[in-house]
């Protein structure tokens, strides 16, 4: 059973009632998010609609998000490469080998 919280916060001057199944503090943590994002674009377009800010501040939070998304996706792709070649290792016994030799006690 899902539970709704709500929570009121302050986004660029305006004050919004937020509802989701998300904890209240995880909310207001994404809306501090968001407003600072808005300061931060407002801070350098002094003259900016507050749409213009908030369209803006949308594009750098999604730049961040697909840069992010896309630094896990290679490196994602470079553990599987890893694993892959480890795994074809495996299957030669080369890795069997390897491992064999260190366990053999020197004289």
């Amino acid at each position: 059973m899902s539970v709704d919280n709500k929570i009121r916060v302050r986004i660029f001057g305006s004050y919004y009632n937020i509802q989701g199944e998300a904890p209240p503090e995880y909310i207001l943590t994404l809306a501090e998010f968001v407003n600072d994002k808005m300061d931060e674009v407002s801070a350098g377009l002094p003259g900016a609609s507050a749409a213009q800010v908030a369209i803006l501040a949308a594009l750098n939070i999604a730049d961040e998000y697909y840069q992010i998304r896309d630094s896990k996706t290679n490196v994602s792709d470079a553990i599987e490469k890893r694993a892959r070649a480890l795994i074809s290792m495996l299957d030669e016994g080369l890795i069997g080998d390897v491992l064999n030799a260190a366990e053999t006690p020197r004289r």
